[in-house]
């Protein structure tokens, strides 16, 4: 086989290494295609993994809805009612629609929190323990709210990382210290990890829903409804149809667009994963066409060299050189090239993107969201074989203009 001879790679290098510039400049083309494929589909990954991670264990599928002011007078009520949500309204929801997986409600205040000598505000939530299901909290030692806890409206709290750096003191025993909130004394019985920036951040304070009920006299009043929607059905269409059926409950008009405030997680999340996919697709085309263009300068390079050496290829074939031996040799040539630029380029893309993750995992506040940037092995591997395979057949043009010279043609060429 014309691969396993030594005079083959013999020519090759020398033909690579007789003009230097020309070489280098081909390899320089594939390397920065395959260097920027590498790069940017390992960026768009290490986004999506940081999306993953500061979404893990949020229920997406999720909407909340709120009351607000109504702007249109409906059955006997003036413009600018205000009203609640009840307790109430949320086995009525969940009662009435089939889409509906779970519904907690939730109430939210400011208060003072004192512990010995150290005080300061916080926002402090009643909650259902369900709601842990809904958006779990990473919790790292002790507990989250129970069923128990919520029955026996016990005075426990969960409270964040960073409520600890406020009001403990270094070596304090956190798990079982008593907290005082409107001067009623409440148990820690567990401590999340939360992020500064996050929705509920790390220095906020969980209670059982009913405790919170009675500490801040709400009576059966919800400040917010967390709904999740199962799956199979569109989040869109569910929260307009619960929407509607909370005005029909609280006598707001149909048509009145502010007496019920709404937030979709779930098509947020739609448009971020779908904005995700077409970062990918977008990486992916721009990755594919710059490896193309490094494709086709190589094809360049050796139409050129082709021509410089019409006259050797002449001689070759008067001394009874096969064509299939001609074609052969430049094929090898172009997979030579491609194949150790396209190798430097996975090197030197992998490397940048080894910088980065650590440059990122050093940073003890980064909020940069890319996690772990990279490319799957397989892609990888793919790419890599795609390039070749066209730079191989991309070769294909200067080695038919090769043989398609008449060797007396070819010796005559100066």
């Amino acid at each position: 086989m014309l691969i396993l001879k030594r005079d083959t790679w013999s020519e090759i290098f020398y033909a690579l290494d007789k003009n230097k510039v020309r070489t280098a400049l081909t390899i320089i083309g594939v390397v920065w295609g395959m260097l920027l494929f590498v790069f940017l589909l390992g960026l768009v990954n290490g986004l999506r993994n940081g999306f993953d991670r500061d979404l893990k264990g949020n229920s997406t599928n999720s909407l909340f809805v709120w009351t607000q002011q109504t702007s249109m007078p409906y059955e006997g009520f003036g413009r600018g009612r205000t009203f609640s949500l009840k307790t109430e309204d949320v086995d009525a929801v969940k009662n009435r629609f089939e889409h509906v997986n779970m519904v907690v409600p939730r109430n939210r205040q400011s208060a003072t929190i004192v512990h010995g000598t150290a005080y300061s505000n916080y926002s402090i939530y009643g909650d259902y323990p369900e709601q842990n299901k809904m958006f779990v909290k990473k919790v790292i030692h002790g507990r989250f709210i129970n069923d128990d806890d919520f029955k026996n409206e016990s005075k426990v709290v969960v409270i964040g990382d960073g409520v600890i750096e406020d009001i403990y003191k270094k070596g304090d025993q956190v798990i079982g210290s008593l907290l005082r909130i409107n001067n009623i004394a409440f148990t820690v019985v567990g401590i999340y990890e939360g992020q500064p920036n996050g929705f509920e951040g790390n220095q906020s304070v969980f209670m059982p829903f009913t405790t919170f009920q009675k500490l801040f006299n709400q009576g059966n009043n919800v400040g917010f409804m967390a709904i999740n929607i199962k799956d199979e059905y569109d989040i869109k269409q569910a929260e307009e149809q619960i929407i509607q059926f909370l005005k029909t409950r609280h006598k707001v008009h149909p048509d009145d667009t502010q007496a019920l405030g709404s937030f979709n997680l779930g098509a947020m999340f739609a448009k971020l994963f779908n904005f995700m996919k077409g970062l990918e697709f977008l990486t992916v085309a721009v990755g594919f066409l710059t490896l193309l263009a490094g494709v086709i300068a190589v094809s360049s390079i050796l139409l050129i060299s082709v021509k410089e050496r019409t006259k050797e290829f002449g001689i070759r074939r008067a001394l009874g050189a096969k064509p299939s031996q001609i074609i052969g040799q430049i094929l090898l040539e172009s997979a030579v090239i491609t194949f150790f630029s396209g190798l430097i380029g996975i090197i030197v893309g992998t490397l940048i993107l080894a910088s980065i993750n650590n440059y990122i995992e050093n940073q003890p506040d980064s909020n940069v969201p890319v996690v772990n940037s990279s490319v799957d092995i397989y892609v990888l591997s793919g790419a890599f074989l795609l390039v070749l395979v066209m730079a191989v057949l991309a070769g294909l043009i200067p080695a038919m203009r090769a043989i398609s010279i008449k060797p007396i043609d070819a010796l005559r060429e100066e």
